[in-house]
């Protein structure tokens, strides 16, 4: 399951769950997740959650900008749509949010390494 993490410098704050196929977000109460900001729109984005097809337990996040005044920004980029990756970092007015796809967690990947051992030197180097 897919969540959004608060964060601003080093400190994590409230995680947010994204438990519906779609999540709007914005100033709004009616919203899904309100974020209490003047910069943020009533209605500023919506997240939605798609499934790969012929792939049961595989979903796709994207994100989209719902014509707000101040912009959705991934990755310090502004965008009007896109597909969100595990990592990427989002922001709305001056909150950021990680966002993070337990489902593909780079964490799955291991790295085999080599290794050396030398009298008085020990080196680790990525196996090619």
């Amino acid at each position: 399951m897919a969540a959004l993490i608060q964060f601003k410098g080093n400190a994590q704050g409230v995680t947010l769950r994204l438990e519906s196929l779609v999540s709007r977000i914005g100033r709004g109460t009616e919203n899904d997740i309100t974020i209490h900001d003047e910069l943020v729109s009533k209605h500023h984005a919506l997240i939605e959650v798609r499934h790969v097809a012929d792939k049961a337990d595989i979903f796709e996040y994207f994100i989209e900008d719902c014509g707000s005044t101040n912009g959705t920004f991934v990755n310090d980029q502004r965008i009007e749509a896109c597909q969100l990756k595990n990592g990427d970092v989002i922001r709305f007015g001056i909150n950021h949010f990680r966002f993070v796809d337990d489902a593909n967690d780079d964490l799955a990947a291991t790295t085999k390494i080599h290794k050396t051992w030398i009298p008085g030197l020990y080196v680790s180097t990525r196996k090619k």
